[in-house]
């Protein structure tokens, strides 16, 4: 007995899991219909509509909705049904949604012979797991482009496209790490499509269809242009004694903007121009074993910080004593990093524009990064005096 209770908690807790995404809302509608099936069926439309939504068509067409229910009668007896919507008119009204049952609370005959359906509907959605997605904005990252070819890196001939991708790879890598906003992927559409194929074939629960029409549209896409990326070995052989001397250099061109997707408006746009010493290099080739990776690597963080910093600035969530707390963590801080703690003061506007400027900020403080977690980074004051510095200050680098 003991075996088969474990055994049931265990479904239980599985079948929880399944399912957990997936809520229902009860709408009440009413609909009207010449017949009792035909008004049952436009309630079960109509209440279709008040949960999801409707798309409109301006064209006359003929459209039909059909699905399958658990509906329950007066008598409280249930039973399978299917039901078939045609509507025609001068506007198409396209409904969408999964109704996992349906009560009928009443079906009326009017006085012109038409019946009257009064039903509640109940409408499977899927509850997407983690924070809402209107709680952040959401941005894609496009595919680089770039003018060359190939790049030289320390001798050999690059492909274009191979620094194209890994640069696009690193810059989705710094967003998301930042988790400032909500980072789309726009690469892998052949391997969702394969996932959808799942959800919407007949071995998967209804509860995994509610999983379709929650993909999330940009807010904003980050384009760019390679324009440059180089690195030598240079090689010097002392004639005195014959020993040979190895230095590097290196240097990197970056052109991006970041635009609001639904107007094509340039948000923010800059270059970022970087020049590579020695050390610099003989860095990257310890850290990350190739030139490519690490200059790649470099370009993707400005880009980020800078792009960041005039969206979501980072800004202090807590002060004790000498130690503040910031509300960014992940890759895009490192130990060791020196940040400025600005004071906000009134705000500013363009006198031409009245567009705001954003608000004053005055400079009051220096501070260390002594540690970085997933989410937020702890910092020593180093340089002013931290009794100045408040929850919400924003910090520059």
């Amino acid at each position: 007995m003991r075996s088969l209770l474990k055994t049931l908690v265990a479904l239980t807790a599985l079948v929880w899991t399944c399912f957990s995404f997936a809520a229902e809302q009860v709408v009440d509608a009413a609909g009207y219909g010449s017949s009792r099936n035909q008004a049952i069926s436009d309630a079960l439309v109509q209440g279709l509509r008040q949960a999801t939504g409707v798309s409109i068509d301006s064209r006359e067409v003929m459209q039909t909705l059909s699905g399958r229910a658990s509906v329950s009668n007066n008598e409280g007896e249930q039973f399978n049904s299917s039901f078939e919507v045609a509507q025609r008119g001068d506007l198409s009204l396209k409904t969408k949604g999964l109704v996992s049952r349906y009560d009928i609370l009443a079906v009326e005959p009017q006085d012109d012979g038409s019946f009257r359906a009064d039903v509640s509907v109940h409408v499977l959605k899927y509850d997407k797991p983690g924070l809402p997605a209107d709680s952040r904005r959401t941005l894609a990252v496009m595919p680089f482009h770039s003018d060359k070819r190939s790049f030289s890196l320390l001798g050999d001939n690059t492909a274009a496209t191979k620094l194209e991708s890994e640069l696009r790879n690193r810059v989705l890598d710094q967003f998301t790490q930042s988790r400032r906003m909500n980072v789309l992927d726009r690469e892998f559409g052949a391997e969702f499509q394969a996932e959808k194929a799942i959800w919407l074939s007949d071995d998967a629960a209804l509860a995994e269809k509610a999983k379709t029409g929650n993909v999330l549209g940009a807010d904003y896409i980050v384009v760019g242009n390679i324009r440059n990326v180089r690195s030598t070995r240079h090689v010097k052989t002392l004639q005195l004694t014959g020993e040979t001397i190895v230095s590097y250099s290196g240097s990197a061109q970056l052109d991006y903007k970041i635009v609001l997707a639904a107007t094509r408006q340039v948000k923010w746009s800059d270059s970022i121009n970087l020049k590579f010493g020695d050390s610099d290099i003989r860095a990257m080739l310890k850290q990350y074993g190739s030139s490519q990776a690490g200059i790649t690597a470099e370009l993707a963080e400005q880009l980020a910080q800078k792009a960041l910093a005039n969206i979501y600035p980072m800004r202090v969530v807590a002060v004790k004593g000498k130690t503040v707390v910031l509300n960014q963590g992940g890759k895009t801080l490192k130990k060791g990093d020196l940040l400025d703690v600005y004071f906000l003061g009134d705000e500013m506007f363009d006198p031409y524009t009245n567009e705001s400027l954003g608000q004053l900020e005055e400079k009051i403080a220096v501070v260390k990064v002594v540690r970085v977690s997933a989410k937020t980074t702890y910092a020593k004051v180093v340089e002013g005096d931290a009794e100045l510095i408040e929850q919400d200050f924003i910090v520059r680098r």
